[in-house]
């Protein structure tokens, strides 16, 4: 396999210039229309040639016997066409600029006459789409290169359509999950189609190389795609279009800099350094290397980025550290009591909870913990009194992230004669940066972060005029990404530094095969010390082709294509091991204890208690792959002159998952029984057959590892058909009306679920499933509230850190407690089934306005749990079931049947043998597909290209969502009841973006004679801006007691919602969830930027140019604030205090709008020739 991804990567760069082609819907254009004479008959055999009037390029064409002309897979430019027939006179169309994919209609009325007679029409095309019934956006090349971005990333441009929705924080070009991480119509995020110069540059949920944006030519967002060759996306498309040189040397030169002494504060509400120095150089060329035949464009940018981020932790004051607790107050005033945990007592009758507070609040020292202790020592003195008078947020320091970055790419179009045109291109970028300690004592306890991020895409194109009515296109591309954490690591000795004389912890080390070791992930309080917590290193790799055939046929325009894809490659992505000291431990009770006023988060640190919820990771990184093939056909039928029908159908196949070493698993089969298990069935304590009965227990279970006979992890969809339709009608010269339907697949790469358990991010093609390779392994839980373990010996000998066997495992792997997810054997893709009706009209000065109207109606998968425990028993039996009883898996059959810890506790809760399978931990299916989703959106647009000095894009949008989920509460999970929810998305967004000459000085309507002097001041001025509003989300909560209205006519920071109609659920009581998660009057804050540009145009020479250049990002410094606090056991309940933005939840992402930053000024020249 890896010769022959060596041969097809050769092969790609031996055919840079004459590669094979597209993949999906093609990101060119196309120019049609109908040729007649007076009395509208139609005039067939017509000459039609057309002319790319930057490259000098023709192409021919014949009038059809129904006298239709078509020009498809057009580079984006400028145009002019010329029509000529025997008897008429000859008609010549200017000015037709053809966006990505585009569809310009030029219809002809010839007069007889001579060729010497000639009707010459200067007016630019109307731009309705009277062909198509897509629901598309694009962003042209003056906006995209001029509208300011904060992140300078051509994929952001997207969230100028009002419909894209941003969903994660992390903005900049080289960040590999900003592209992808928009979602385009409800059920799209992390699932569209990425695409540039027509090449797929993502690998799962990531993307390889985004282009420079000044490499940019224009941007095309679709939300339904009518045509059958999109695909390989739940819906969304973003494509994008490079620039290509042309008859002419062009080139552009650029600085842009920001400095701290321009900007605001980056967040005032955290004291944010105002410390952003951001250097930015590159340029372009473009260039013929022969005229009218060979034509090169090279673009390069390097950064050099200091990024102001901020540090905010509550650490220990000095009494604290030193165990002393007595001035440590609730947000009332009183004392927060602080409880020791190994005093716990359970009364297993009535359930009641009693815990032994310390005396005056102190906890003596011979009671630390000796690691704890240690690791107290490296700690450091707040910096401030915190935010309130618990002392919340008490260290607050500014610091500098620092990026380096480059990006280069390279294209060269050729066309060698009127029957072969191709272009390839490649393109590079590689970033890294590290971020420094902000600890005043360089503590071990803050373990400084960064990343290396690179990727390469090598690609080409080639089109085949076979005749006038017939072309035929190959594509062919490689790409390769590289993600890795970087920090430093303590060597594979570091370990036995910290726990001196005890390595407990080697099995999973050994097991860690190339995985550098870290200091270890303390969790205090919900805050992480030490160590990230997280670790990754992905280096997959990609590679696609494609050919299709179009031909006209009469009125029909008709296309058939092929596609495949593979993507493979190593990809590491894990949380760390982690150690949890929550505030519970030291509050009053285990269950449901009121931590508001009790427990503290440093007094379970300084004791070292642990519960179960830390957790030990070991394991290689795994290598998936996975192949996608598509196949389809077209006809765009032009029924009559106004009407046009698109009619097509697409299949797809994909491969599962699946590795070469076949150490994937295909799961557990529950269907099997156990033998050993069945012949020797576990004694079960009388306390629980009481309450389940004797038959209720089944032991079944054989774990199935992947083989050379079935290599995947499921078995894949055999047709995944996909059928297209839509309608265009004329209404007149300037109206369409437009109706479109798609349904869309969502492919198995492109998968991404929560992860039910703690250890994963996410559970997709880029993390998959690697149980056996991978070990996890928890600390023991408390057992009636008592810890059974402390951070100097985390894994003692009732719960001893456990080898990792691997296929070792065989067929009885998790038996004995350990948590399992699997994907269902025949899984079935997700789909959407996405509407369009769309109304355009062309008005006056080239503005297209348009109102339309979404539909996506989804099948999602969802995640069904498989082992929970029946609620009801629960209500019934209250804090009695974390009573602890004789564990009847103790010692139970061998290792090699039964291998998971459970075999080492003696005792273990009367909860956790309640389910019907307590020989095994959690069991999740991941991947069921029936979880409904609706999402409806109105959109009014108005849309002007740039003409006359000016254009703009104004857009607003309504949208209301809703999807199907079976986690609202306890009973919905048991009984995996799928319940509709409202999404917490804000419901209205309205955007502004406008580039605009001043109309002042030479060449303009204004002040156009001054003199030269004078018109160097006064001329040349141009504006830039967008102007973005987002309506608040709508907050959520957890399990809480709710009386009264929680809403509010006057919200303000300090009290956002009323805080007296909630309370949390009482202390060791289990109560079922029935609040609602969010309130339809409860809206968080809302959200608005302007983004500005002002840039001064002069001339350095006839032919050379220079522009000043400044922009202001959040020009009014505007403070944009996040959601309230919605925990009910936190001291700022209630409270929007800190700098955000509305959110949303979007499958395995939530939703983050954008810049978050104070104003940030920015300047720069630009030389242009």
């Amino acid at each position: 396999m890896k010769k022959a991804s060596l041969c097809f990567r050769s092969g790609v760069v031996t055919l840079l210039l004459l590669a094979t082609s597209a993949w999906a819907q093609d990101y060119r254009g196309r120019v049609e229309g109908l040729v007649s004479d007076p009395s509208q008959a139609v005039i067939a055999g017509a000459t039609v040639t057309l002319l790319n009037v930057n490259t000098g390029v023709r192409a021919t064409r014949q009038t059809s016997e129904t006298g239709l002309y078509l020009f498809d897979l057009l580079d984006p430019g400028s145009y002019s066409l010329t029509i000529e027939a025997a008897g008429f006179g000859k008609f010549v169309q200017q000015n037709i600029v053809v966006q990505t994919r585009g569809d310009v209609t030029v219809n002809a009325s010839l007069t007889p006459g001579t060729v010497q007679e000639s009707i010459t029409v200067n007016e630019t095309p109307v731009d309705v789409q009277f062909n198509s019934s897509n629901k598309d956006l694009t962003i042209d090349s003056k906006m995209a290169t001029e509208i300011p971005r904060f992140d300078r990333n051509p994929f952001k441009l997207t969230l100028i359509a009002p419909s894209a929705v941003n969903t994660r924080g992390e903005m900049m070009p080289y960040h590999s999950w900003a592209a992808n991480s928009v979602d385009l119509g409800g059920g799209t995020n992390l699932k569209n189609d990425l695409q540039v110069d027509g090449m797929p540059v993502g690998m799962g949920q990531k993307n390889s190389t985004p282009p420079n944006t000044d490499d940019v030519q224009e941007v095309i967002v679709a939300t339904n795609s009518v045509d059958a060759e999109s695909g390989h996306s739940a819906g969304g498309l973003i494509t994008m279009t490079t620039k290509a040189g042309t008859n002419q040397f062009h080139g552009t030169g650029f600085y842009l800099g920001r400095y701290p002494w321009l900007n605001a504060e980056a967040d005032r509400t955290r004291n944010s350094l105002n410390a952003q120095r951001q250097h930015m150089f590159g340029g372009t060329l473009g260039n013929p290397i022969k005229k009218n035949k060979l034509f090169n464009f090279a673009s390069v940018e390097y950064w050099k980025v200091g990024y102001p981020n901020s540090y905010v932790r509550t650490v220990p004051t000095a009494a604290e550290a030193a165990g002393d607790f007595s001035q440590t107050r609730n947000i009332d005033g009183s004392l927060r009591t602080i409880y020791d945990p190994f005093s716990t007592k359970l009364d297993p009758v009535t359930g009641a909870v009693t815990r032994t507070p310390f005396p005056n609040n102190v906890i003596p020292s011979s009671r630390f913990d000796p690691l704890a202790a240690s690791l107290m020592k490296q700690f450091w003195a707040p910096n401030n009194p915190g935010d309130n008078i618990t002392g919340v947020n008490n260290f607050k320091k500014g610091y500098v992230e620092n990026y380096d970055y480059y990006n280069f790419s390279d294209r060269v179009d050729y066309s060698i004669n009127d029957k072969w045109k191709v272009f390839g291109r490649v393109a590079r970028y590689n970033t890294t940066d590290l971020a420094g300690n902000p600890t005043p004592n360089n503590s071990q306890l803050y373990v400084p972060t960064g990343t290396s991020r690179g990727a390469t895409n090598i690609g080409g194109d080639a089109i085949w005029t076979v005749n006038a009515r017939t072309v035929v296109d190959f594509h062919g591309d490689w790409h390769k990404l590289i993600d890795a954490y970087v920090s430093p690591d303590l060597g594979k000795d570091g370990w036995s530094k910290i726990w001196t004389g005890n390595n407990w912890y080697q099995p999973y080390q050994d097991a860690s095969v190339g995985v550098p070791v870290y200091f270890p992930d303390m969790n205090i309080g919900g805050q992480g010390f030490g160590g990230g917590g997280f670790y990754w290193n992905q280096k997959p790799e990609g590679e696609a082709s494609n050919a299709k055939i179009s031909q006209q046929h009469g009125s029909h325009y008709l296309k058939a294509g092929f596609e495949q894809r593979r993507s493979y490659g190593l990809t590491y992505v894990s949380s760390t091991s982690n150690f949890y000291f929550p505030a519970s431990l030291t509050a009053e009770t285990f269950n449901n204890p009121d931590t508001l006023h009790n427990g503290d988060q440093f007094a379970t640190f300084l004791l070292g208690a642990l519960d179960g919820s830390s957790q030990m990771i070991g394991g290689p990184a795994p290598d998936p792959h996975v192949k996608f093939y598509g196949m389809y056909f077209q006809d765009d039928w032009k029924v009559s002159r106004r009407i046009t029908v698109n009619l097509g159908l697409r299949n797809e196949y994909e491969s599962a998952i699946y590795d070469p070493a076949h150490n994937f698993s295909q799961g557990l089969d529950l269907s099997k029984p156990v033998p050993e298990m069945q012949a020797n069935p576990p004694q079960m304590p009388a306390q629980a057959t009481s309450i389940v009965g004797s038959n209720f227990y089944r032991y079944n279970g054989l774990w199935q590892f992947t083989s050379s006979s079935h290599p995947g992890m499921w078995d894949p969809q055999k047709f995944a058909l996909a059928p297209r339709a839509g309608i265009a009608f004329r209404i007149d010269d300037k109206t369409a009306l437009r109706a479109g339907y798609a349904r869309f697949l969502v492919p198995y790469e492109l998968n991404i679920n929560l992860a039910p358990v703690s250890g994963y991010e996410t559970v997709g093609f880029l993390e998959p499933p690697f149980l056996g390779m991978t070990g996890y392994q928890n600390t023991a839980p408390l057992l009636q509230g008592v810890p059974q373990e402390t951070i100097s010996n985390p894994y003692p000998a009732n719960n001893p850190l456990l080898p990792i066997l691997g296929k070792g495992f065989g067929t009885n792997l998790g038996r004995g407690g350990q948590a399992l997810l699997w994907y269902p054997q025949n899984q079935h893709k997700a789909r959407n089934d996405r509407f369009n009706l769309n109304l355009q009209r062309q008005l006056p000065n080239q503005i297209v306005v348009s109102a339309t109207y979404f539909l996506n109606i989804g099948n999602q998968q969802y995640t069904k749990n498989l082992n929970n425990i029946n609620p009801q028993y629960q209500l019934q039996y209250q804090n009695g079931l974390n009573q602890q009883v004789a564990n009847p898996f103790y010692n139970y059959l061998t290792p090699a049947l039964f291998p998971g810890p459970l075999r080492n506790q003696q005792q273990v809760s009367l909860g956790s043998l309640l389910v019907p399978y307590p020989q095994y931990g959690g069991l999740y299916e991941l991947g069921v597909l029936g979880a409904g989703e609706r999402y409806h959106s109105i959109e009014v647009k108005g849309q002007k290209a740039f003409s006359k000095g000016y254009n703009f894009l104004v857009s607003y949008v309504y949208i209301r969502e809703r999807t199907q989920t079976n986690t609202f509460n306890d009973v919905d999970a048991y009984q995996n009841n799928l319940v509709y929810q409202d999404s917490n998305q804000p419901h209205h967004r309205f955007n502004i973006a406008s580039t605009a000459e001043l109309p002042f000085g030479k060449g303009h309507a204004m002040l156009n004679t001054l003199p030269r002097a004078a018109d160097a001041i006064v001329g040349g001025w141009k504006i830039a801006g967008l102007w973005t509003y987002t309506s608040g989300d709508y907050p959520r909560f957890g399990n809480l007691i709710v009386t009264g209205n929680p809403c509010i006519s006057n919200p303000s920071p300090q009290h956002w919602f009323n805080t007296a109609a909630f309370a949390p659920v009482p202390a060791n009581t289990y109560v079922l969830r029935s609040n609602p998660l969010q309130y339809g009057c409860l809206v968080g804050p809302r959200f608005w930027n302007l983004d500005a540009n002002l840039t001064k145009a002069f001339n350095l020479t006839d032919r050379i140019h220079a522009e000043l250049k400044m922009a202001a990002y959040n020009a009014t410094n505007r403070l944009n604030r996040g959601d309230p606090d919605t925990n009910v056991l936190s001291s700022t309940f209630g409270q929007a205090l800190f700098q955000g933005s509305p959110g949303g939840s979007f499958g395995a992402q939530g939703a983050t709008f954008g810049n978050q930053s104070g104003r940030q000024v920015e300047i720069g020249l630009k030389i242009t020739f």
